[in-house]
C-alpha cells in the first residue's frame, strides 16, 4: 500500500471512530507532509482521494472540514475496494509515467526495435485493407473487421489450430478481452483459479469485479495437476485463467503433457479454462494444445506485444455461440473497436510487412536471451529459472527482500519489477522480473552490489 493510501485509511479510520467529527477542520497539506515526514504531492494525492469520496470537502482561503456524512459505511468500503485494486496496478502505472534511464523492469520492446515497422506511414494515407481507405467513418462489423479475422485464422492454421472468422472476436487487446469474459461468466463471489504468479493486470481486474482468487503455484516445472483437482473438488471454480507459453512474469513454458493432463481435470469438472497466449506471432509450436470449439476453452492473443502497445489489437477464440454472445457484450460496453486499427493491421498482414517484422523480432529475441543469460550468469546467489527464448522476460530468486531492492533501484534511475505484485496474495518470495531487451551493465552490475552487500 503507498504512503498516501495509509494517511486516507488513517483519517477515515478517524473519522468513524468519533475522534474528528463533522465540520472539524484538518490540518493543511503543509502541517500534514511535516506530521507524516512525506511530500506535499503524496498529502495532495491523499486530499484529493478524500475529497472525491467526499470525506472531507476544501472551503476557499480556509482550508479542509470533514464534511457532512454521506453514508459513511459505503464510503468506507468504496474506499478499501478501490485502494486494493490500485495496489495491483503500480507496476503499470510505473511504465506508463515514469521514465528512467535503465529499465529492465519494463514490460515492452524498447521503440528502437519496433521503428521499422514504420507505423507513422500509415496515418493519413489511404489504401489500406478492404476499403477505399482505413479512415473508416462508420462502426464496421461488430465482431471486428471481416478480412483481419479471416487472416487471423490463417495465422492460427499456420500454429495449427483451425478455426473459422466466426470464431474470432477482435478487442481492444488481453486486457480488453479478460474484462469481457469477466463481465459474461462472473459474478461476485465466484471462485476461479490464478497462476502464482501470475499476470497482475488479471489480479486487479478480479479484485474490481470481487472474484475470489484461488492461487494455484506455477513453478519451473509446471502447473500441479493434483492440486488442481484439490483445488476444483473443495472450491467449485467457475474458470482457470493461465498463460501456458512465454509465461508472464516466469518465462516459462508448460509441457504439453502437462496441459493436457490440466485439461482433462477441468473438462471432467466442468471448468472453462482461459488460455492467454500474446507472444504468439514470434513463438514456435502449435498456438493451444487446449482449444477445441466443443471443450470449455477460451484462447486469447495480442498484436499489442509484438507490433505496438499504442496499437491496441487482441482477439478472442471461442465456440460460435459464445463469440456471438461476446460480441452483444462487446457492443454494451464499447460499441466496437477501431476499424482503422484493424485496417491498418490488415495491410500490414496481407502485404508482408509484419511477417518480415515478426521474423526480424523472432532472430533478435533468441539473441537476447542468449546475451542475457550469460550476462546474469555471472552474478552469484540467483536462481534464474528456465524461460522461452520468444518472451520478453527472465524471473529469477534473488536473497534479499526485493522490494527494498526495487525500492532502492528507483533512487537510482533503474526501473526494476518486484516479484510481491506477481502473487495474487501476500508472499515472502523474493524475486525480480526483468526484461532481457533492456538489461546492460549498469543492471547487472546494480544487482551483483545489492547481492554482495547482503551477505
Amino acid at each position: 500500500m503507498k504512503k498516501f493510501e495509509e494517511i486516507c485509511l488513517i483519517i477515515i479510520d478517524d473519522i468513524k471512530s468519533g475522534r474528528k467529527k463533522i465540520g472539524d477542520k484538518i490540518p493543511s497539506i503543509r502541517a500534514m507532509s511535516k506530521q507524516y515526514n512525506v511530500s506535499k504531492n503524496t498529502i495532495v494525492n491523499a486530499y484529493s482521494i478524500l475529497l472525491e469520496q467526499r470525506w472531507i470537502k476544501a472551503l476557499p482561503k480556509s482550508g479542509f472540514y470533514i464534511s457532512e456524512d454521506l453514508s459513511s459505511k459505503e464510503m468506507h468500503n468504496t474506499m478499501l475496494d478501490l485502494t486494493n485494486v490500485y495496489n495491483g496496478v503500480d507496476l503499470l502505472e510505473q511504465q506508463l509515467v515514469n521514465e528512467y534511464s535503465h529499465k529492465p523492469g519494463e514490460g515492452r520492446y524498447p521503440r528502437e526495435y519496433m521503428d521499422k515497422l514504420k507505423l507513422d506511414s500509415y496515418l493519413g494515407y489511404p489504401n489500406c485493407g478492404d476499403k477505399p481507405s482505413y479512415l473508416d467513418y462508420g462502426y464496421g462489423d461488430p465482431a471486428g473487421n471481416s478480412m483481419l479475422r479471416g487472416l487471423i485464422t490463417d495465422i492460427l492454421k499456420n500454429h495449427s489450430l483451425n478455426v473459422d472468422p466466426q470464431n474470432v472476436l477482435m478487442t481492444y487487446g488481453t486486457n480488453h478481452s479478460v474484462d469481457l469474459i469477466i463481465r459474461h461468466f462472473l459474478s461476485e463471489g465466484d471462485n476461479v483459479i490464478v497462476e502464482s504468479p501470475g499476470y497482475y493486470p488479471l489480479f486487479s481486474k478480479l479484485k474490481l469485479n470481487k472474484v475470489n482468487m484461488i492461487a494455484l503455484k506455477r513453478t519451473k516445472f509446471g502447473l500441479d495437476v493434483n492440486n488442481l483437482e484439490a483445488i476444483i473438488q473443495k472450491k467449485h471454480p467457475k474458470m482457470l485463467f493461465l498463460q501456458p507459453f512465454a509465461h508472464n512474469p516466469t518465462g516459462t513454458d508448460l509441457t504439453v503433457e502437462n496441459l493436457e493432463a490440466i485439461k482433462s481435470v477441468c473438462v471432467e469438472n466442468n471448468v472453462i479454462i482461459v488460455e492467454d497466449d500474446p507472444f504468439l506471432l514470434i513463438r514456435e509450436k502449435a498456438a493451444s494444445y487446449l482449444f477445441s470449439e466443443d471443450d470449455p476453452v477460451i484462447y486469447l492473443s495480442s498484436f499489442s506485444k509484438t507490433v505496438s502497445a499504442s496499437l491496441r489489437c487482441g482477439f478472442i477464440v471461442a465456440s460460435k455461440p459464445l463469440i456471438k454472445s461476446l460480441t452483444r457484450l462487446k457492443m454494451i460496453t464499447v460499441i466496437n473497436t477501431s476499424s482503422i486499427t484493424e485496417n491498418i493491421l490488415n495491410h500490414m498482414i496481407s502485404s508482408g510487412t509484419l511477417d518480415n517484422h515478426l521474423q526480424a523480432l523472432k532472430n533478435l529475441s533468441h539473441e537476447k536471451s542468449a546475451e542475457s543469460i550469460t550476462a546474469l550468469s555471472t552474478i552469484e546467489g540467483i536462481k534464474l529459472y528456465p524461460h522461452n527464448p520468444s518472451g520478453h522476460f527472465l524471473w529469477f530468486r534473488i536473497p534479499m527482500d526485493d522490494k527494498k531492492v526495487v525500492n532502492y533501484a528507483r533512487k537510482n534511475n533503474i526501473f526494476m519489477a518486484p516479484s510481491n505484485l506477481f502473487f495474487p496474495c501476500e508472499n515472502t518470495y523474493f524475486a525480480l522480473r526483468i526484461n532481457k531487451f533492456y538489461i546492460d551493465q549498469t543492471t547487472v552490475t546494480f544487482i551483483e552490489e545489492e547481492i554482495f552487500n547482503t551477505r
